[in-house]
């Protein structure tokens, strides 16, 4: 694991796994012959720039407004995955750019908001004329808990008919039926919800201290 705290710019020219902390606005180019992972902790409201030149998947974790700009260059697949937790009012504001015919992007946004949190997701993918042959697609999810609410706006902005697009979005509360199912299993509706959660956000290739970070902002909204 690369850890690095940017200044002002970064350049990816090997595929690896790097996770950056940020807190001022940054510029990242991405163009390698292999995958790059890419895991952002950022800190602070800034502007992330992103331009991808290969194969990508980019996880940001935030508590903050944020805005990320992501450039897809060439004919490659890009998943940019973002986690917002919210105790506070804060915006969110993800655009994807495909610039170059046959790419492929894949947005995925999960948020919580709880106690007097008030969150925001703005989701825009851009398919400009010419852009033949491009697959995006956006999937949504919030959670309010307490007295937290979430908007969600899913946005395509398609001009090319030659072209896929599709999303889903869903804000509200745990289904009850989902804890009924675990309580019936022998667990406590406090463990059951806390399961939930930490199921909710958590995804499947995080590395070990990138998740044991996101376990600790959970434990803000669980109490534990």
């Amino acid at each position: 694991m690369n850890n690095i705290i940017i200044d002002s710019s970064a350049n990816y020219n090997k595929g690896g796994v790097y996770k950056l902390t940020i807190d001022k606005d940054i510029n990242i180019k991405i163009e390698s012959d292999s995958l790059v992972k890419l895991y952002l902790n950022i800190l602070k409201n800034v502007r992330v720039n992103i331009n991808a030149k290969s194969d990508a998947k980019i996880y940001n974790l935030t508590t903050e407004g944020i805005v990320i700009n992501l450039n897809i260059l060439d004919k490659v697949e890009v998943n940019l995955y973002n986690m917002s937790i919210a105790d506070k009012e804060i915006v969110n504001t993800l655009n994807i750019y495909h610039k170059a015919k046959n790419s492929i992007s894949h947005l995925y946004c999960y948020g919580v908001s709880y106690n007097e949190g008030n969150m925001k997701i703005v989701a825009n993918s851009y398919i400009n004329k010419g852009m033949t042959g491009v697959n995006c697609n956006q999937v949504s999810r919030t959670v309010n808990i307490n007295n937290g609410t979430s908007v969600i706006e899913p946005n395509l902005y398609v001009d090319e008919f030659d072209s896929v697009a599709n999303h889903s979005s869903y804000t509200g509360p745990f289904d009850d039926k989902y804890l009924f199912y675990l309580e019936t299993k022998g667990i406590s509706r406090d463990k059951a919800f806390n399961l939930l959660l930490k199921g909710f956000m958590k995804l499947d290739d995080l590395p070990k201290d990138f998740e044991k970070l996101l376990d600790e902002k959970i434990k803000n909204v669980i109490g534990r």
